[in-house]
């Protein structure tokens, strides 16, 4: 087989073939470990063809990649909310901050304190932390 051919049989079987540095990452259903040996015997081929091709990481178990077409950086990654009840959100958010200094990452929603401090901003809220607990360095 070439490393084409068995690049196309790993992923018709179910499997994700990857680079992680030099080294081919691999997910095969059982039924497909035959090709373990055509891994081997086509490893430096697929190592470059993998590169060309710009492959996908493998996929968590039960997680199915749908579509792969990364776009050309920079791209802009945001994260965008509306605010309906300004008091409520000022409240929780509060809440969220004062869990973050207690080093309580799940009831401050893992948000860090720097987003915390945005967010408040964000809705007329400025805020000033000066929690000698609290780390310098931002999570």
């Amino acid at each position: 087989m070439t490393a084409t051919e068995v690049l196309d049989a790993v992923e018709r079987a179910g499997g994700s073939l990857a680079l992680n540095g030099a080294q081919i990452k691999y997910t095969m259903p059982k039924e497909a470990a035959w090709l373990l040996h055509e891994l081997k015997q086509n490893r430096k081929d697929l190592i470059e063809l993998l590169r060309e091709n710009g492959t996908p990481p493998p996929m968590p178990p039960g997680v199915r990649l749908l579509k792969w077409e990364p776009k050309t950086p920079p791209v802009a990654v945001v994260r965008m909310g509306i605010v309906s009840n300004v008091d409520k959100f000022i409240g929780a958010t509060v809440r969220q901050l004062r869990a973050r200094l207690e080093g309580k990452d799940f009831l401050a929603g893992n948000w860090s304190r720097r987003e915390l401090v945005d967010r408040l901003e964000q809705v007329g809220v400025v805020v000033s932390v000066e929690n000698a607990q609290s780390s310098s360095v931002e999570k």
